[in-house]
């Protein structure tokens, strides 16, 4: 009968994990390379959820190597990522944006603030200018009924195409771009 000292089997089973961690590391390497390392903070706060402690610091050791491996990493708030996909609302960065999918049910679909001036330019144009600071050209020939002395309120939503319409107050929707 073969006998294993406490220290002896620690090591073993550190060495097990280590074992386990490899060759789900080589697996996970072998997937999309795009989604490597995309949830690194992810694979940090699982090993929390480990209850054996040699099983658990073996995870937490895997995770800092990725983290270290990865370089730079920020983390970035979902209240940062709501704030810059509003800030860039209506601009065609979604190629540079790492923020931007189109195919995520929560990506924004249009945004709500305050006319603060507009200035026609003749030839039916106007540039709006809303309170959060982006300016706005009208696109169409729709004719404006809106007071330009007013504050009013504005929605921008995204249309069909990559456009977007602008409805100031209770007036009939425009197309717009952003300037």
């Amino acid at each position: 009968m073969t006998h294993i000292s406490r220290t002896a089997g620690s090591k073993l089973a550190v060495m097990s994990v280590m074992a386990v961690s490899l060759v789900a590391g080589h697996a996970d390497a072998r997937q999309n390379n795009a989604t490597a390392g995309n949830d690194l903070i992810g694979t940090v706060t699982r090993c929390r959820e480990i209850e054996a402690d040699v099983a658990r610091l073996a995870c937490f050791d895997a995770a800092a190597t990725r983290l270290a491996a990865a370089g730079e990493v920020a983390v970035v708030s979902r209240q940062d990522v709501e704030q810059n996909q509003r800030r860039l609302f209506g601009f065609n960065v979604s190629a540079l944006n790492p923020f931007e999918n189109s195919d995520r049910p929560d990506n924004l679909q249009s945004i709500s603030a305050t006319m603060a001036s507009a200035r026609s330019l003749g030839r039916g144009e106007w540039l709006i200018t809303l309170d959060d600071g982006s300016v706005w050209r009208k696109t169409d020939g729709a004719e404006v009924l809106f007071s330009t002395t007013r504050q009013n309120p504005v929605t921008v939503r995204r249309a069909a195409l990559g456009s977007y319409m602008m409805k100031v107050a209770n007036d009939p929707p425009f197309r717009v771009r952003r300037e």
